[in-house]
């Protein structure tokens, strides 16, 4: 069985690639410039294409976590690690954006990522991302049965130096 995680935007605010797709389509026939302006259409539809997604296989326990450009998915199969867990993490993304006239722009973006984990949970391999919590339900219930993927609280290991470091 194959179960094809969520994917996500590469690019969340692609504005600036639509701007160059339309741009480098609509200058040549203004302006007749030389028609290798489209290469920067090439440019304007990698952006918007671009994806991240994972797909697990049941038969093997392999993951696929691949780059899709231009709908053409880049990636190789992985094992899943052995004695491996699942975990929901909340994400909060902050971007600021100052322009030379001195404009700033601050935008805030919150998530939530699902992480495969080793038994330490020191090793975390990201599966998918999602805007929210319940987008991931119908998949939980796949990854319990079919990959033996247990949902588990992230709680990693604390080692004797950082404990020692921590009291000081």
């Amino acid at each position: 069985m194959r179960v094809e995680l969520p994917k996500e935007k590469v690019f969340p605010m692609p504005f600036r690639f639509w701007l160059i797709l339309a741009v480098s389509v609509l200058v040549p026939f203004f302006s007749g410039m030389h028609p290798a302006i489209f290469v920067f259409w090439l440019i304007g539809l990698w952006g918007v294409t671009a994806r991240r997604g994972t797909v697990l296989r049941s038969e093997d326990q392999k993951m696929f976590r691949y780059y899709s450009v231009y709908g053409i998915p880049l990636g190789s199969w992985e094992p899943i690690i052995p004695n491996a867990g699942v975990v929901v993490l909340g994400e909060q993304q902050a971007i600021r954006q100052t322009s030379y006239a001195g404009v700033m722009r601050y935008q805030e973006q919150a998530g939530y990522a699902l992480y495969l984990i080793n038994e330490s949970h020191r090793e975390k391999v990201l599966l998918a991302r999602v805007a929210r919590r319940d987008e991931l339900n119908p998949y939980m219930k796949e990854l319990e049965e079919e990959f033996n993927l247990k949902l588990v609280r992230f709680a990693p290991a604390i080692s004797a130096k950082t404990k020692a470091r921590r009291k000081r």
